[in-house]
């Protein structure tokens, strides 16, 4: 949310800039980077998918003359000693990746 009203905020204030500006969407995977980037564009700028993973590398999209939008891949701070568990929930793994916690039942 505060994201969003960032972006409002910036784009009020493009037209009083003298110089350009870059700003950077930065956080956890599948979030919605991308989708507040075409919001904002009000097309399809970049690509989005219902799965973590569809930005693979930083993409630079021009907002207007003086704004200039950064996506960027999913980031997540991970701790080695997180199981399968966490990590998943972070969306940093796929689920069809995880080895299955309960056995079946004989």
């Amino acid at each position: 949310m505060v994201l969003i009203y960032f972006a409002v905020i910036i784009l009020a204030l493009s037209s009083q800039l003298k110089t350009s500006i870059t700003v950077g969407l930065v956080g956890l995977p599948n979030v919605g980077k991308s989708s507040l980037i075409n919001s904002l564009m009000r097309s399809h700028a970049v690509n989005v998918s219902a799965t973590a993973g569809s930005t693979r590398s930083k993409q630079e999209i021009r907002l207007d003359k003086n704004v200039k939008l950064l996506d960027c891949p999913g980031v997540v701070m991970l701790d080695s000693r997180e199981n399968d568990a966490t990590i998943a929930l972070k969306n940093c793994k796929r689920i069809e990746k995880l080895a299955d916690p309960v056995s079946p039942g004989t």
